[in-house]
């Protein structure tokens, strides 16, 4: 998935996807932060309908993953 990957908490149920950048020897910069934050962004917009239809229809995660996947 990119760079990164979904974590769940399961104490409270909050999804989140989490991303890491390397800036060794470089600078922190717009670009760089950029590069760090679009792709969270990106991959949120493409499984949200996958996370909400395991939430309030009966879909298994497998299968929201396989429907968001072929688009």
């Amino acid at each position: 998935l990119i760079i990164g990957n979904f974590e769940m908490d399961f104490e409270d149920g909050e999804v989140r996807y989490k991303t890491s950048i390397d800036v060794e020897d470089d600078r922190l910069s717009s670009p760089l932060i950029k590069r760090l934050i679009y792709p969270n962004v990106l991959m949120m917009d493409r499984y949200f309908p996958g996370i909400m239809a395991v939430i309030f229809t009966t879909i298994s995660p497998k299968e929201a993953i396989e429907l968001v996947e072929q688009v």
